[in-house]
């Protein structure tokens, strides 16, 4: 049976469905690795060489614990996609300009009309800006 070739308005409705299905998968493959490390954990810790416990351990595994195990995670993968969506650029975010730093800037533009500038004012007990020196770095190597 060919191919159905999607229209291009279900495009975008087409991505989202790949995109939930390999988170699914990629989900499912990781919970697989997960519980296959923790029976061979077990089973080295408890069992020993003993074939018996090593039984007792493997028919103690159920699968309604490995589902429950798939569908606990699901909190996590819901905060990882709105920490996608928020753009990681702070020039990007809504309140960028937004906070602290413009009520800073407006006292320091009332200070400097009022002839009391910031850099050199002593009379507020502030304390003086350093000079900074010329310095070179140093360039030689260590010989051993």
């Amino acid at each position: 049976m060919p191919k159905i070739k999607c229209s291009v308005l279900d495009r975008n409705r087409e991505k989202i469905f790949t995109r939930i299905a390999t988170r699914g998968v990629v989900k499912f493959f990781n919970v697989c690795n997960q519980e296959q490390k923790e029976i061979e954990t077990k089973v080295k810790v408890i069992a020993g060489n003993s074939e018996r416990k090593k039984d007792k351990i493997l028919s103690s595994i159920d699968k309604g614990s490995f589902l429950d195990r798939l569908k606990e995670d699901n909190d996590i993968e819901d905060s990882s996609i709105q920490d996608q969506n928020k753009p990681s650029w702070s020039v990007l975010r809504d309140d960028f300009i937004m906070g602290n730093k413009i009520k800073e800037w407006s006292d320091n533009d009332e200070n400097d009309e009022d002839g009391e500038g910031s850099i050199g004012s002593e009379e507020k007990n502030e304390k003086p800006l350093k000079k900074f020196k010329n310095k070179k770095p140093n360039l030689k190597k260590n010989k051993k």
